[in-house]
């Protein structure tokens, strides 16, 4: 079995030769390295890309493609699996793509050649729910709007939502998806004995009790009890901008909308138009429709609002654990077993 690796600025070379001890079990495994990414910068950059504009967007990866001819299995991290790789390789019986995501894979391509992908679903899950606890906490508190207050010279105890700031005990927060890092957040929360209230039509009840939470039967239900709001569905035709103008007129409006997952679940215009409007009590945002962040951007005027440049899952940990998930999942490919994390 012949294993191609292909590190970048994220999951480096380093980091791949764990995939070295596959070969324990008789593979045979390459690492090669994406020239065009070396940093989290282009990184980021080409996942913006990807997301935006899909995988054919973005360049292929020479050493990719170079390498990729008799290989079984390929595993990535950021470079692009798309039409031209997945011709090239005649052989190739799996692709791996080490990140919470998969766009970086032509999973449509893939699946008319009945080639499994499987992916490493949970490799941020940890640090994005310990963000997305800081973020509903920094906002609430005004931890960085006194911060920046303090650096200019001035000590503020009154902030505009003065009235409205609450210990978590006495919050509800409602989670948007319940998957990985929705679940991880849930579990966070019960430590600050906050009332958890969950939409997610793909979850049963039972698994949601089982977390100490609360099903809501509707989006609209869950937005108009919640304190907090926090995302955490992936892309798709039925999530897009599914916050928007009408969904935030639902919103107490004391409540904090808080978006650690993807720009695209909300309308930029119609929140910056809400809390403009203080419509909402405000909202905590890492990720943004364009990056890095315009200098004329509606969010940049606002005073309830706290922003970061898309951080949540920048972790020591996020990348080793992606190559720990993919060895793993390699392990069960190699001895015949069920593949936990296949996606096509």
């Amino acid at each position: 079995m012949k294993i191609l690796c292909v590190a970048d600025g994220g999951v480096t070379v380093s980091m791949m030769q764990k995939m070295k001890g596959l070969e324990q079990l008789g593979a045979e495994v390459t690492i090669v390295e994406d020239a065009d990414m070396t940093s989290m910068a282009e990184i980021t950059d080409r996942m913006g890309l990807i997301e935006h504009e899909g995988v054919d967007a973005a360049p292929s990866c020479q050493a990719l493609l170079d390498n990729c001819s008799d290989k079984d299995v390929i595993v990535v991290h950021v470079a692009s699996v798309n039409k031209a790789v997945i011709e090239r390789a005649a052989n190739l019986r799996l692709v791996a793509v080490l990140r919470g995501g998969y766009e970086n894979a032509d999973v449509d391509a893939l699946r008319e050649r009945g080639i499994p992908l499987v992916n490493a679903p949970w490799r941020s899950a940890n640090a994005v729910a310990d963000f997305t606890v800081g973020m509903m906490i920094a906002e609430n508190k005004n931890i960085a709007r006194s911060f920046h207050l303090l650096k200019e010279g001035a000590w503020c105890k009154e902030y505009v939502n003065q009235a409205h700031i609450h210990d978590m005990r006495k919050c509800t927060v409602g989670i948007v998806g319940f998957g990985n890092i929705g679940s991880r957040v849930a579990q966070r929360l019960r430590g600050f004995e906050s009332r958890i209230l969950v939409f997610d039509p793909y979850v049963s009840a039972d698994r949601i009790e089982e977390a100490g939470a609360a099903r809501a039967d509707t989006l609209e239900d869950l937005l108009a009890q919640s304190d907090f709001v926090t995302l955490h569905m992936r892309i798709s035709e039925s999530t897009h901008h599914m916050i928007n103008a009408e969904t935030l007129k639902l919103m107490k409006p004391t409540a904090y909308l808080v978006n650690t997952a993807r720009a695209d679940l909300v309308d930029e215009a119609a929140l910056a138009g809400a809390l403009r409007a203080h419509a909402i009590g405000g909202a905590a945002i890492d990720v943004y429709e364009r990056e890095p962040l315009a200098p004329d951007h509606p969010y940049l005027s606002l005073d309830n609002i706290t922003l970061t440049s898309h951080l949540a899952g920048t972790s020591a940990d996020t990348m080793e654990t992606s190559v720990e998930i993919g060895v793993e999942e390699l392990t069960r490919f190699l001895a015949g077993g069920e593949l936990l994390n296949r996606r096509a």
